[in-house]
């Protein structure tokens, strides 16, 4: 593909994995004085279809070019950022993005494989209410819902991480872990911002603001409704607004049971060997964060 030349596309990307903190760390960046962050978190602009999430401006219907227009409001920022965290399973992003002009560097922040398969059925059956199973069920690759992707190859790490390696190189693919985050969240987006060559000072002593957390919502349809107008609400403004707005609509998840746990110890030893792949495509992976 021919190299596209404008200063007005994204130069950073995260593109996952979904439920491994990229809520937080795309807002967290988009603090910074040196990042814009596009106008919506996850824009969905390269997805490899039209859906309720792109349906006013995507790539199939309205050109590359049209990319930018989530980005007319940054005024020179050394770093302009979007989120979409699925794009790391799609064919389009992975089509598009390396063939930039600016060259972004792609952001991945994975999460303990049971963890994030744990996660994604609380999130999907308790806030998004589009499931009916126990967790048991979930994880048998007979009951994965019809139109859902494969969410147990898709946390199968390796498989990912390297056909994205091969695509941009080793360099521009920066791969972190959800662990390492939360452990110090100072120290991690010092890191990060180094990577980038921003100010990594900006952090000490940031104010940091947890993102997207799984509640149990009350009403689906309030709660999709939140979702449509986020977007147009100012970053400031929605940290003190979701506190609220999750005391009204949410409840607690329920605990997690003995026979869940059992199943993430067994998650974490089917994924052993995936794991160990990692490691050896990405050397700063710290296995022990997942034990």
């Amino acid at each position: 593909m021919t190299k596209v030349q404008s200063k007005r596309f994204p130069n950073a990307v995260i593109i996952g994995a979904p439920k491994s903190g990229t809520s937080s760390l795309f807002f967290w960046l988009s603090a910074h004085p040196d990042v814009c962050g596009s106008k919506t978190k996850e824009t969905y602009f390269l997805a490899d279809g039209v859906s309720k999430f792109n349906r006013g401006l995507n790539f199939i219907e309205n050109g590359l070019d049209a990319y930018t227009r989530h980005f007319e409001h940054c005024q020179g920022e050394a770093i302009r950022l979007e989120a979409t965290a699925p794009y790391i399973y799609m064919n389009n992003p992975f089509t598009v993005l390396p063939s930039l002009e600016t060259q972004p560097k792609i952001i991945v922040i994975l999460r303990k494989p049971s963890e994030r398969l744990y996660s994604h059925y609380k999130f999907n059956r308790y806030r998004m209410k589009n499931i009916d199973m126990s967790f048991e069920e979930y994880l048998n690759p007979d009951n994965i819902p019809e139109g859902w992707q494969d969410y147990l190859e898709q946390t199968d790490y390796p498989l990912w991480i390297e056909k994205w390696q091969k695509a941009v190189g080793k360099d521009r693919l920066l791969v972190y872990q959800m662990e390492e985050m939360y452990r110090d969240k100072v120290q991690f987006m010092m890191k990060v911002a180094s990577d980038l060559g921003i100010n990594p000072e900006f952090y000490d002593g940031f104010d940091f603001f947890h993102r997207n957390k799984t509640v149990a919502v009350k009403s689906k349809k309030l709660h999709r409704l939140g979702l449509k107008f986020e977007p147009l609400v100012p970053q400031w403004l929605q940290e003190k607004i979701i506190p609220l707005y999750l005391k009204m609509n949410s409840s607690k998840v329920p605990p997690i049971t003995a026979r869940e746990k059992e199943l993430k110890e067994q998650i974490t030893r089917d994924y052993s060997e995936s794991i160990h792949k990692l490691k050896a495509l990405v050397p700063t992976i710290d296995p022990t964060l997942w034990e």
